[in-house]
Parts: structure tokens; C-alpha cells; sequence
């Protein structure tokens, strides 16, 4: 069963577009990364399914029902979407910026109930930030912050959460520490999850399936041992890698890589 589909969708930036047609669908439940080159369409895919920008054609289609039939609370409530590098205002505690996620089911003037405070709570146990729930986020590693900013998906309490990037900007201690997180939310809750990654190999890593793009079109979609293949590196990175199977969660791994050169090219 599907949490997420595309049908035949269109999207881009003003009259450009970047990817024509898309017809995927995301097992409810699982873990996919979208990989690619950079401008191949990795980031506007997910926008487009997060109605963050608006799509030029087709349907993306959550739980059974079309995006753009929902209102903005009743999407907030079926998917949560953390963008690359997310900002909120440095003197935000952590408390503060995951009750944030609460918003869609808040009425009135908005104020806290004690269900939305147990939940906040929770959000902030699940993902290890308990103890920091009152420190601004201005005083939190780039870890800590990323933590915080899943705590505030986890808050809106849906089902499928899509991020951009997650582990931009960090090492590669916080880099495992991010994914490692998202792997236990949906061992343990279920959770969909439908990210972008650059690291091939940490996406095949933390992956259930993998999309790779190529100029905005499905170059291939499958299991990390069907998708990550020194082919695929070929032509949709223009690199000569060497993949190997096994290592520590049994998947692809790309243990070197150069650029491709033509055949015929001479190198000094």
C-alpha cells in the first residue's frame, strides 16, 4: 500500500519546467531517498509533494486522497516536511519551537492543551532532546537541531514526514546520529519516511528504496542492491565508482569513485 502518489506530476519554477511527468509510488511504512545529480528535480519533487510549491500538472495523492482538495491544516496533519537548513529565531527554546507542531489542531486563540503538552513532551523524549527542552535553539549543535526539528515534525503526529537534505552541514557523527533516528521512528512508530540525500552511501544504508533521477525523469526506482549500481553512477553522476556488497547493514557501497573520462581521453 502506497502513503504517497504521484500521478503524471508536473512541476517546476515559473515557466520552466523541471520535472514533466511523474508517476511514483511510496510504500506507507518505508523508508525511500531520492538521489541524483544536482539539478536533476531531487528537491522540487519533494516540495511539490509537501505543496510547498505548487505543481504545473498531474496529482499527488496521500492516504487516498488528493492534495489539492486538503486544506493546509488537514495536509499538516497527514504529512510533516522539514526543508533544507530550517530557521526559526535563535531565542526559541526547544519547547517552544516543537509546540509549533501542535498547530494544526489548535483552535481558537491557539493556546497549549494538556494533551498538546503531553505530546510535545513526548516528541522530545522520543528524540532524546528532554533534556534540553528549555535551552534556546541559538545554544544547540547541528545535531541537537536537526533532533529538535524532527521532535517538531513528530509533534504534528502524522504518519509520513518528508525531508530535504537532513543531514546537510553536519559530520559524520551527527550525520549517523540523524539517521539512526529516523530508522528507530520508523521501526518503532511506523513512520513514512521520504527524504533527499546527497551520501549514496548512507542512503543505501538507511534506505528501503531508493528513486534516482535523472533530468527530472525516473532513471530507475527499486532496492538499494536494484538502484545502486556502478551503471547507475555512470549516467546519472558521470562517475566511475566501484561498488561493493555487504559492510555493515549488508547494502551497496561505493568504496571509490572518480570522474568518468572518455575512452579515448588522454590524461597526463
Amino acid at each position: 500500500m502506497n502513503a504517497i502518489k504521484t500521478e503524471k506530476l508536473a512541476v517546476g519554477y515559473d515557466k520552466t519546467i523541471i520535472v514533466p511527468e511523474l508517476d511514483v509510488g511510496f510504500k506507507k511504512g518505508g523508508i525511500t531517498s531520492i538521489i541524483g545529480a544536482n539539478g536533476c528535480g531531487k528537491s522540487t519533487v519533494l516540495k511539490a509533494i509537501g505543496r510547498i510549491i505548487p505543481k504545473a500538472g498531474g496529482a499527488v495523492i496521500i492516504n487516498g486522497k488528493d492534495v489539492g482538495d486538503l486544506k493546509n491544516k488537514d495536509i499538516a496533519k497527514e504529512l510533516a516536511v522539514l526543508p533544507q537548513a530550517p530557521h526559526a529565531p535563535g531565542t526559541l527554546t526547544c519547547f517552544e519551537l516543537v509546540s509549533y507542531g501542535r498547530f494544526p489542531y489548535q483552535k481558537g486563540f491557539g493556546r497549549l492543551t494538556k494533551t498538546d503538552r503531553e505530546i510535545i513532551e513526548w516528541a522530545l523524549g522520543v528524540t532524546n532532546m528532554s533534556e534540553f527542552r528549555d535551552r534556546e535553539i541559538a545554544y544547540l549543535s547541528g545535531g541537537q537541531r536537526q533532533r529538535v526539528w524532527i521532535a517538531m515534525a513528530l509533534a504534528q503526529q502524522t504518519g509520513i514526514i518528508l525531508l530535504d537534505e537532513p543531514t546537510t552541514y553536519l559530520d559524520l557523527c551527527h550525520q549517523l546520529e540523524v539517521l539512526e533516528l529516523l530508522k528507530k521512528l520508523n521501526e518503532t512508530q511506523g513512520t513514512t519516511i521520504i527524504m533527499v540525500l546527497h551520501d549514496l552511501n548512507l542512503a543505501s544504508r538507511y534506505s528501503d528504496e531508493l528513486l534516482a533521477l535523472k533530468d527530472g525523469k525516473v532513471y530507475s526506482f527499486g532496492t538499494p542492491q536494484e538502484v545502486f549500481t556502478e551503471t547507475m553512477l555512470q549516467e546519472c553522476f558521470r562517475i566511475d565508482g566501484k561498488i561493493v556488497k555487504g559492510g555493515l547493514a549488508s547494502k551497496p557501497l561505493c568504496l571509490t569513485y572518480d570522474l568518468l573520462r572518455k575512452k579515448d581521453e588522454n590524461v597526463n
